[in-house]
């Protein structure tokens, strides 16, 4: 027989580790593999990679539910500001385009223009980027309303090839209420041990071991998922101790994170454009702002020639707007940063959907994150069970084979 003081150490030690095991094996089950593991039916993906579809739809719906309107987004991009922005991007950029064109133009003509003609073509063609720019932008609004789909874009960006994207989002915007569960799991494991302490010294059964195990993980694991989101504001119990289930508690600071994530990783100004490119409306968008290029450059093109004295002609023509159709990616790719922040700032979609995540009722706010969790609460639960229920039963040998 072991001594109770034994057992006052060895149960409650165990309970705490059941407690740790069960918690962090549960909640890397949620994210984690990120593609199926087994073999035929049996095996595992991560909940959020197996449902990603309909979490993503989740998401779209907060977002539609937060009032991310695409007319009003685009009706806020003020032309003039982005064109201003964008400033030292072309006067940085400009001697490199215009010397390309010159050059398209007639090979070795760089050379015969003196540094001070360099420097005023340099000006105007700045100036000319910034105008074009500004028509850009108002032409293309109506456009761009028509083809972009918020949702479609949102349910592309989280699901298929992109769950993993999913998983980062809802890991990151629950990682304090994740740890705290992970811990938690630890304490009420060793307190559940404690009690085990006394069952076990009381009627000396081995068997309870792996009993009060299952029964601690079962308890657990359904208490982690309550005190995650249970109560939604801060109440006293037994008129002593306050509690806020963790993620209403954290309401605002969440609401900021998703909103930023959501600006920066999913509805960003690159990622949105790579979509599109993808689509049929964004294909007639790209044709309708090469047009529009071409309209309002088409003055330049004609002048370029005759500054270099070659006679002008179509193909002429057609080979500068080549060339400045050939440089803007390139340019857009070495000043992406800048860019993507100028279009983010002027959408707005960070402060928008952060405001409106803040403004939500408890209930609308739970729905964000508890999505991921109900269809396989009670799977989550019962694995709680049969993982304290094997370590319960490893406990128990470890008591027999110690006790001979």
């Amino acid at each position: 027989m072991h001594s109770f003081l034994e057992i006052l150490i060895f149960l409650p030690t165990v309970g705490a580790l059941i407690g740790y095991v069960c918690k962090w094996v549960a909640i890397r089950m949620m994210f984690a593999p990120s593609k199926f593991v087994g073999i035929g039916p049996i095996g595992w993906q991560g909940i959020v990679q197996r449902r990603a579809p309909k979490f993503a739809d989740g998401v779209a719906d907060t977002v539609q539910r937060a009032g991310i309107d695409v007319g009003e987004l685009i009706q806020k991009v003020d032309a003039d500001a982005v064109a201003d922005g964008l400033a030292p991007v072309f006067e940085a950029e400009a001697m490199g385009v215009l010397e390309t064109l010159v050059e398209t133009v007639k090979p070795g003509g760089w050379v015969e223009f003196a540094e001070v003609a360099r420097e005023q073509m340099v000006e105007q063609l700045t100036s000319e980027a910034r105008r074009v720019t500004h028509v850009l932008i108002e032409e293309l609004k109506p456009d761009v309303l028509a083809a972009v789909d918020v949702r479609a874009i949102v349910v592309k960006q989280l699901s298929g090839e992109n769950a993993d994207r999913l998983a980062q989002l809802f890991q990151r915007i629950a990682r304090n209420e994740l740890r705290i569960v992970i811990l938690y799991g630890a304490v009420l494991g060793f307190f559940i041990g404690l009690v085990e302490v006394f069952f076990y010294a009381w009627l000396d059964r081995w068997w309870l071991l792996p009993l009060v195990g299952a029964i601690d993980g079962l308890v657990n694991n359904w208490l982690a998922i309550q005190m995650i989101f249970r109560p939604y504001e801060r109440t006293r119990y037994l008129g002593i101790f306050p509690f806020q289930g963790l993620f209403p508690a954290r309401q605002q600071e969440i609401a900021g994170e998703y909103g930023e994530m959501m600006a920066k990783d999913v509805l960003g100004p690159r990622d949105v454009v790579s979509i599109l490119a993808e689509t049929e409306g964004g294909k007639v968008l790209g044709r309708k702002a090469v047009d529009i290029v071409e309209r309002e450059l088409s003055g330049m093109m004609m002048m370029l020639p005759m500054l270099l004295g070659v006679e002008f002609d179509p193909a002429v023509k057609d080979k500068v707007l080549a060339a400045v159709l050939e440089q803007a990616p390139a340019l857009v790719g070495r000043n992406e940063a800048r860019v993507s922040a100028l279009l983010t700032g002027q959408l707005g979609i960070e402060g928008t959907l952060t405001e409106k995540l803040r403004a939500m009722s408890k209930p609308e706010f739970e729905s964000i994150l508890r999505g991921i969790f109900e269809e396989d609460e009670a799977t989550l639960i019962a694995l709680g069970g049969v993982l304290g229920g094997l370590i319960g039963l490893l406990q128990g040998g470890l008591v027999l084979y110690l006790d001979r």
